[in-house]
């Protein structure tokens, strides 16, 4: 095609008639000269300039005066109309020269845009493909990651969610701002294009324009390199907060080895506490054996003071009766002289030739004297001999008590020593104890908060009822962290590791209603959930280390608590039972610590209502409620 024709602009414009090459313009005078490089304004009808008309009529008009022509004017218009001649083809030249220029250079500029186009399109092309299969690896990254912990990948779930979204918004971003840039890019070779049809004059300011359009271009470039670091500097980010969980994972599992290390330890002090009250039960027992025997001495010695006191009154009645017999012997006596003297008188009487006929009766009365006499002095040695042995056994029963007091005393003093020795190691076991038990709170705090964070905490519990197709839940809300944080742990992690899902509810009575990992109506499914609590420790020892009981948290009604046990069972307080399982003295005279209370019910009291309602008989539940699923609920979120 002719440089001129429509068909050969680049960008299918028209630039004008066609002018075909070597062809000529004539000026109609010389005043008029053309200039080289510059098309003449305006267009003719028949499509010649307006120049080239006027030229033509003027020649038109002096060829037909009547004026005669003169010879030097013919040779200076022959010259003259040669110079025309010549200076109209060197401008043809150069229009054409110049025409075939815009033509070069709207070629090479739409080629340079067609290249600067495929490029960014390659580029952006790479750089989406890049970018999805980094999209695809962090998603398979995070789905490798969710299956091996499907439990701790919700943080970053939400965390590669938002990412995803982000690099979503900056793609779509990137696309729009591609989209706009390539809409400029078009408006600006547009305006180019009819600058090129209005005047080739403009060729630079085209230039200018695709010049912006290479500055949008490459502050897109940059804005994807800089999107590219975001998105890598997001994966170092993905990959250290997982490293940071990892770590989390293995202090929580270093914890764990210690708190079970620390509940061997309590244990362990546990029984050395249980023997040292084994031994001071013993010492007291001893003590009390002792306090019997010496009351049983102290009531001995009693009798034989008594019995001495009963022989001293004997003794007293026996010199009263040796008193009365020296009497009797005085008086013996005084009738053995006046006996004498009868003798004597007798002896005389004899003497003299008179007989006297009583003397058979004197002699019978002197020996009957004589009979009583010997037999007084007889009891008198009897009664003394009596005395002699009273005395002795006294003696000897004095001798006994003070040995059996003074081996009291040393029994007692031993039995105290041995008590304060007792009773100092029991102080440096309650000192102990007091030191894992704080360094369990403070553990198990520190886990709660790096794992639930600091609360409130609230729990849901799933149930299912035999004649109801629907499942039921009750949503309880735990006590204050700082006031249990053992036991709020404990419960936590239960919950988390879903050790009551299978459970049921076995016992209601009127002011509390009994549930666990227990099943009383599925043999194989009780022996199920009591291997898994014994592989956890749960049982049958207790979940809790130790009764965490707070009279700033009683058991009012609908609060939650643990039995006796410390759990795994638990319990809903129907009624105000604040009185009932608080601290108190036992039936066989020790203390029973309180049941530790660490939940209330705040959503599915009518829940509560119906498993109460459920009992029958001694309290038994006449049919299994069991409990489908439970979940750690973040209220917040």
């Amino acid at each position: 095609p002719s440089a001129g024709s429509a068909s050969a602009s680049p960008l299918g414009l028209s630039t004008g008639p066609s002018i075909s090459e070597g062809s000529l313009i004539s000026p109609s005078s010389t005043d008029m000269p053309a200039t080289p490089g510059k098309i003449p304004d305006g267009d003719s009808s028949d499509g010649k300039s307006p120049a080239v008309a006027k030229t033509a009529e003027e020649s038109t008009r002096k060829s037909q005066d009547p004026s005669p022509a003169s010879p030097i004017r013919d040779v200076d218009t022959s010259l003259s109309s040669g110079r025309v001649f010549g200076v109209v083809q060197l401008i043809m030249v150069l229009v054409t020269g110049a025409v075939l220029g815009a033509y070069l250079t709207a070629h090479l500029l739409e080629s340079e845009y067609k290249n600067i186009v495929a490029n960014l399109q390659s580029d952006q092309h790479k750089s989406l493909l890049k970018t999805q299969n980094d999209y695809i690896k962090c998603q398979s990254h995070l789905t490798i990651e969710q299956r091996s912990n499907h439990e701790d990948i919700s943080s970053i779930r939400i965390l590669a969610d938002q990412t995803e979204r982000a690099f979503q918004r900056r793609v779509e971003q990137y696309l729009n701002e591609t989209n706009m840039a390539y809409r400029v890019a078009n408006e600006g070779l547009e305006k180019a294009s009819s600058y090129l049809k209005i005047e080739v004059e403009k060729h630079e300011f085209t230039r200018s324009q695709l010049s912006q359009a290479e500055a949008l271009l490459l502050a897109e470039k940059n804005d994807h390199e800089l999107l590219q670091q975001n998105l890598t500097k997001t994966i170092d980010r993905l990959n250290e907060e997982m490293e940071d969980h990892e770590a989390t994972e293995k202090s929580v599992t270093r914890a764990e080895t210690l708190l079970e290390l620390e509940k061997e330890h309590h244990e362990s002090t546990q029984l050395q506490l249980t023997q040292v009250n084994k031994r001071v039960q013993a010492i007291r027992n001893t003590m009390t054996e002792m306090t019997r025997q010496l009351e049983d001495a102290r009531s001995q010695l009693a009798e034989k003071t008594k019995l001495l006191e009963d022989a001293a009154l004997e003794l007293d009645a026996a010199e009263d009766e040796l008193d009365r017999r020296d009497i009797e012997r005085a008086e013996c006596d005084e009738n053995h002289r006046e006996m004498t003297k009868c003798r004597e008188s007798l002896k005389g009487a004899l003497e003299n030739p008179i007989v006297h006929s009583d003397e058979a009766a004197v002699e019978a009365a002197l020996e009957s004297e004589r009979e009583s006499a010997r037999k007084a002095n007889a009891q008198l040695a009897q009664v003394l001999e009596e005395k002699e042995e009273l005395v002795q056994e006294i003696k000897l029963l004095d001798d006994e008590g003070k040995e059996m007091y003074d081996a009291f005393s040393v029994n007692i003093a031993q039995a105290k020593s041995e008590l304060k020795n007792v009773e100092r190691q029991r102080d440096d076991f309650m000192k102990i104890t007091k030191s894992m038990k704080d360094k369990i709170t403070f553990r198990s705090r520190q886990a709660v908060l790096d794992e639930f964070g600091p609360g409130p905490h609230y729990v849901r519990l799933i149930f299912a009822f035999p004649s109801f197709p629907v499942n039921e839940s009750i949503l309880l809300e735990l006590a204050p962290l700082d006031i249990m944080p053992h036991t709020i742990h404990t419960f936590l992690r239960m919950i988390k590791e879903r050790m009551y899902a299978e459970g049921t509810f076995i016992l209601s009575r009127d002011h509390i209603v009994v549930g666990g990992p227990v099943d009383l109506h599925n043999n194989e499914n009780n022996q199920i959930l009591e291997q898994r609590m014994i592989r956890q420790g749960y049982f049958p020892d207790g979940a809790l280390l130790f009764m965490e009981y707070t009279p700033d948290y009683p058991h009012v009604q609908h609060s939650v608590g643990f039995n006796q046990a410390g759990g795994p069972v638990f319990y809903f307080n129907m009624k105000d039972n604040t009185e009932l399982h608080a601290p108190h003295n036992g039936e066989g005279g020790g203390n029973k610590e309180g049941d530790p209370c660490f939940a209330k019910i705040v959503e599915g009291f009518d829940v509560a209502k119906r498993i109460a309602q459920l009992r029958e008989g001694e309290g038994e539940l006449e049919t299994s409620v069991y409990i489908k699923d439970t979940q750690v609920v973040n209220i917040a979120a």
